[in-house]
């Protein structure tokens, strides 16, 4: 695609008289990751403007520069002028993904949409090329900048779709138009903006509104998604124990699961760790069935699954052969749950430093009750609370130990470090548990 051509796709104005011939590289948000012949996007964000790194991007030389406000620099780079920035990346988003035209899958939900998206990418990838969401890129700039990186071989984009108020994930539906969207569960989380879970099922369902003749893929074990009906923009399909009939058996590391497909029986092993998994994998194992991904091949991926991400129940050695489960991605009650389970698979004395669930509005206080009636139903576990939410649950569970920030119980970790085996970190993401994990390496 040539500068002249971005001009006319975007409906701009050049503000300077220079070549306008020249092939374009990549589309670049960030100044610092940009290459030669890049196109330097301006974006306006809550903190930081992309017009202030203008002077930053030239120095790499790019093709050109897109801008929403006027601006006067001497230079044989073309700047090309439009009336909003950021509906120019989406804009050029959706061209590139028209011009590779790939099958489009979508993943959203309150919990585990991560680990979803991953299992369905190592499904399909079996027999088709995959391009994925990376890390948490599941937002307004993440989605378009995925599509962006599409190559002109891949097959499928699968796509995470994030958000926290009505109409975002809208949006992003109707960018990517997928074919197959996925929906995991409707939990708790960003309550305290949408106010109750029926205002985040409605958000949610948001994925279908850029769906014309699609497959919604949905968790048929969920209270309100088992509930909903197809239309003529999407066909349904619940994922529940009708769909795929199984039995586990319990061994003592691991986790036998038989299940019948086809009048086929297949067996797979998990580690106990992994229990909480069972609902994500028959999800992504349909999302395969609606590819004609062979089952025994997918059968062969879950016999040596291994699904670590960073800052989602990710394994870190410290000490004398403890370790920290770092799971500080984020929290809501239903992943505290997951969480909880997860510690509670593994033997020996367990540590669980929580954190405040933010993002709750007024149902806060109660969530948090919640979270600590789940806390005092486990057994052999030590509880560190830090924050200003969690202090409702030390009446439910005076033995645990409470900080008002993170560097006051640093401190304390200074000449009392941790003697358990297991100890996990869980708390939303602003809190910064993260900050302890150098501190426990260092143990």
């Amino acid at each position: 695609m040539k500068v002249e051509e971005v001009g006319k796709l975007l409906q701009g104005t050049f503000l300077n008289e220079t070549n306008r011939s020249k092939e374009i590289g990549a589309i670049a948000i960030d100044s610092r990751t940009m290459r030669k012949n890049d196109v330097f996007l301006c974006l306006l964000g809550k903190t930081l403007d992309g017009h202030n790194f203008i002077k930053d991007a030239l120095l790499k030389k790019p093709s050109l520069i897109i801008v929403s406000k006027k601006v006067s620099i001497k230079t044989k780079v073309p700047i090309l002028l439009v009336e909003d920035t950021l509906e120019a990346y989406f804009r050029l988003a959706r061209y590139h993904l028209d011009q590779i035209g790939p099958s489009v899958v979508a993943v959203t939900g309150s919990v585990g949409k991560t680990t979803t998206k991953e299992l369905i990418w190592k499904f399909l990838r079996i027999k088709y090329r995959v391009c994925k969401s990376e890390g948490n890129h599941n937002n307004h700039i993440g989605v378009p900048m995925t599509m962006l990186k599409l190559k002109s071989r891949d097959e499928i984009l699968l796509l995470e779709m994030g958000m926290n108020h009505q109409g975002e994930i809208e949006r992003l539906s109707k960018l990517a138009t997928p074919q197959i969207s996925v929906i995991t569960n409707i939990g708790t989380s960003h309550i305290g903006y949408l106010k109750s879970k029926r205002n985040i099922f409605r958000a949610k369902m948001e994925i279908t509104k850029g769906m014309h003749h699609g497959m919604l893929v949905l968790n048929g074990e969920d209270h309100y998604l088992k509930r909903v009906k197809e239309n003529d923009n999407y066909d349904v399909v619940m994922v529940d124990h009708h769909l795929f009939p199984h039995i586990v058996k319990e061994h003592e590391n691991t986790l036998e699961i038989i299940f019948r497909y086809q009048k086929q029986v297949y067996r797979f092993f998990l580690p106990r760790y992994y229990a909480h998994l069972k609902e994500t994998i028959w999800i992504a194992l349909e999302v395969g069935v609606l590819y004609h991904v062979p089952m025994r091949d997918m059968v062969h991926v879950l016999n040596h699954l291994s699904l670590t991400l960073p800052g989602r129940l990710e394994k870190i050695p410290f000490g004398n052969h403890q370790y920290l489960i770092d799971d500080t991605y984020n929290a809501s009650y239903e992943s505290t749950k997951v969480a909880l389970q997860y510690l509670q698979s593994f033997p020996g004395e367990k540590c669980l430093i929580f954190g405040d669930i933010l993002e709750l509005g007024k149902q806060s206080k109660k969530i948090h009750h919640r979270v600590a009636r789940l806390f005092s139903k486990a057994k052999g576990i030590h509880y560190v609370f830090i924050g200003t939410e969690v202090k409702v649950m030390k009446k439910q569970l005076k033995e645990a130990l409470y900080f008002e920030t993170v560097e006051q119980y640093i401190k304390y970790l200074e000449t009392h470090p941790a003697t358990e085996k297991m100890v996990l970190l869980k708390a939303s993401h602003n809190v910064h548990l993260s900050k302890l994990i150098p501190i426990f390496r260092e143990m």
